[in-house]
């Protein structure tokens, strides 16, 4: 277990690797890579589990890369994982490979939807929704979540319905929530899945998050929780975000109704995708040999955790939401009456900290950062003091 965490501590320089996450930072933020630390994209800078790595290795010593089947060792990996580590049981035949998790949605809309049809997201949440649905020519419904007493996130189903104008066919869940961090309760699962059947709307569920619950916490797959919803909904899955390798764009679009599984199908089809070869074995692996990197991870991660949580609300006029998921930390500075321009130039100019942008993530998201602190704990430290003294500078 030792090898786990002196590997998370590991410093890597990814710098000129063509990482997003890295080599974007001059021309989103104006930061050079080599002075600023990244804390936006959600990616993590660690290995890959040694499974993976190994994949890898043998596939190019084979030398041939050749088109792959969604064969019975892949879809057997991925429904012994749903097993082992979320007791859901799944049949092999209902799990279908796509190209991501966004592209998985962006297919769910061509395949259920028309232009013009309404589809609701409870705001603020992962920016790629809106963007999707906007770009596909549907209507975006956003519903405005709320925060309870303790400062966490819920949604106000009865507002939804407000907002409805009945042309409305499909509700994307986050689950567990990005940015907020929220793991959604049975009960809440329950009364989203009541809603869209009273609505007539396929829930599309997006659980990319889901093994990455910190202790305290568990994350029950909709369809786990509520399985008379099966006739409309699909539940999507990946790999990327639990063993870092997002690089691979491969994701598993779960659908127990054989009707909708069939209509889904022909939108594969229609639009020519086929697994990738390199998804499929890297899926397979982490799911066979990734256990055990996870668990430790998870460890390293809630230690993170509390070291940003702490050393934020030092900082007078921040907020830091209770984080019951991910790795992603949603900050509130509205009490300083800052703007985002102002906030750039105060904050982020002098810290070289590069933070994803809360108005990104729509209604609601203004006034507030999201941090990722997946990252080697002593870049963390550093990432934090920088933070701390440009705040403290206002």
């Amino acid at each position: 277990m030792q090898k786990y965490s002196m590997q998370f501590d590991k410093i890597h320089n990814r710098i000129g690797t063509n990482s997003d996450k890295w080599d974007s930072l001059q021309s989103l933020y104006g930061l050079s890579p080599n002075e600023a630390i990244p804390m936006w994209v959600a990616d993590m800078d660690f290995e890959a589990p040694e499974a993976v790595t190994n994949c890898i290795r043998e596939m190019a010593e084979q030398g041939i890369y050749g088109y792959a089947r969604e064969d019975d060792t892949y879809r057997q990996a991925i429904v012994s994982w749903m097993q082992r580590r979320h007791q859901w049981q799944i049949q092999p035949d209902t799990v279908l490979s796509v190209h991501g998790i966004v592209n998985a949605i962006a297919l769910a809309i061509q395949a259920y939807t028309q232009p013009g049809d309404g589809i609701i997201i409870f705001s603020p949440v992962y920016h790629a929704f809106s963007r999707v649905i906007k770009a596909s020519q549907r209507s975006l419904v956003e519903s405005p979540l709320v925060k309870d007493s303790i400062g966490k996130y819920k949604m106000d189903l009865d507002a939804t319905a407000n907002l409805l104008t009945g042309n409305e066919k499909m509700l994307i869940l986050c689950s567990p929530h990005n940015p907020g961090g929220r793991v959604w309760s049975v009960q809440e699962l329950e009364q989203v899945a009541e809603f869209a059947e009273r609505h007539n709307l396929l829930i599309v569920s997006d659980e990319i998050h889901h093994d990455l619950v910190y202790d305290g916490y568990i994350h029950t797959p909709f369809e786990k929780a509520v399985p008379s919803a099966r006739p409309y909904l699909m539940t999507l899955t990946s790999t990327t975000k639990t063993f870092n390798i997002a690089g691979m764009h491969t994701g598993n679009v779960i659908i127990s109704d054989e009707k909708r599984r069939e209509k889904f199908k022909k939108t594969l089809q229609a639009l020519a995708i086929s697994p990738s070869s390199f998804g499929v074995a890297m899926t397979s692996a982490a799911y066979n040999g990734g256990d055990e990197w996870l668990d430790q991870l998870l460890i390293y991660l809630a230690q993170n955790y509390e070291l940003f949580n702490r050393r934020i609300h030092q900082i007078n006029g921040l907020i830091s939401m209770p984080l019951e998921s991910t790795y992603l930390c949603w900050v509130d500075y509205r009490s300083l009456n800052m703007s985002l321009s102002q906030y750039k130039q105060k904050i982020e100019s002098q810290s070289k900290v590069a933070a994803s942008y809360g108005d990104a993530f729509g209604t609601g998201g203004e006034g507030h950062l999201r941090f990722n602190i997946a990252m080697p704990r002593q870049l963390l430290d550093s990432a934090l003091d920088r933070v701390q003294t440009a705040f403290e500078s206002v």
